[in-house]
């Protein structure tokens, strides 16, 4: 049965999305699926959903501004639930390990990097899981894994390797193991979905014949397509409803419409 609350005593409940241009992109509704739509379909009514998606940001710059996209409790939000998707940029090759062509130096181009350590990398991710503010709004946390690279796709920029997101989505893995909170293993979900299996050549990789399912995943080799998102959306709801029901579930804030309080004038 819906709740008949009829007042919200520590805020509207919300589900905030925190990441870098994958997060940022949920809203595009390219070939009729848009993941920011869907989630909000899902919770309407229930929790509002809250997309903080920076392009180009890594984990680093993400710490800096936590404390403005998660708001302290008691104020107009009542966070629910966390979603914490940075490491696509983290790993980022660093500026001595890239390959510059010789056409890209002739026309000024220079080595940059978003590249934050692995060890770092999962410092920052701890700060982030075990915020004060997070943990005052007893929120949930999920890790969203950074997602496989195609090496086919992203050419001529030979910045990021496939085995490189590997060891970042298995980072992430580990610091959500050593903090208690959930993880969605995206980087996992998407080997397996392009039918890799543990132990065999890693798909992705310029070496390894270019997958045509990876590549529906990932529309640049890094950026996932619509069909990615949806893959995204689909395994999300999985796990809310295996390990976060409660959260899958959430009822109505306020009541149905025939059990809706109305307005009564006052007397005087």
């Amino acid at each position: 049965m819906a709740s008949t609350n009829s007042s919200l005593p520590k805020g509207w409940p919300a589900l905030v999305l925190f990441g870098d241009s994958i997060t940022e992109g949920i809203w595009h509704y390219d070939s009729g699926y848009s993941l920011g739509a869907a989630l909000t379909e899902k919770f309407s009514r229930r929790i509002q959903v809250l997309e903080r998606g920076f392009s180009g940001y890594n984990s680093s710059n993400a710490r800096v501004i936590v404390d403005d996209v998660i708001p302290p409790a008691g104020g107009a939000i009542d966070l629910k639930l966390l979603l914490v998707f940075f490491g696509a940029n983290d790993a980022v090759l660093p500026p001595n390990q890239q390959v510059i062509s010789n056409e890209q130096a002739e026309k000024g181009v220079i080595a940059v990097s978003q590249h934050v350590d692995i060890e770092e990398y999962k410092d920052h991710l701890r700060a982030i899981a075990q915020h004060k503010h997070v943990k005052d709004h007893g929120a949930k946390v999920i890790l969203v894994t950074p997602p496989p690279i195609c090496e086919h796709k992203i050419l001529p920029w030979k910045d990021r390797r496939s085995a490189v997101a590997k060891q970042y989505a298995e980072a992430a893995i580990s610091v959500a193991e050593e903090t208690g909170v959930e993880v969605l293993k995206l980087w996992q979900v998407f080997m397996e979905a392009a039918g890799w299996k543990e132990g065999e050549p890693l798909l992705g990789e310029i070496g390894v014949p270019k997958s045509e399912k990876l590549g529906e995943l990932l529309s640049d080799g890094l950026h996932l397509t619509p069909k990615g998102y949806k893959l995204y959306f689909d395994s999300l709801m999985k796990l809310l409803e295996d390990k976060l029901p409660e959260i899958y579930n959430y009822e109505r804030i306020f009541p149905n419409w025939g059990e809706a309080p109305r307005y009564q004038k006052p007397d005087n």
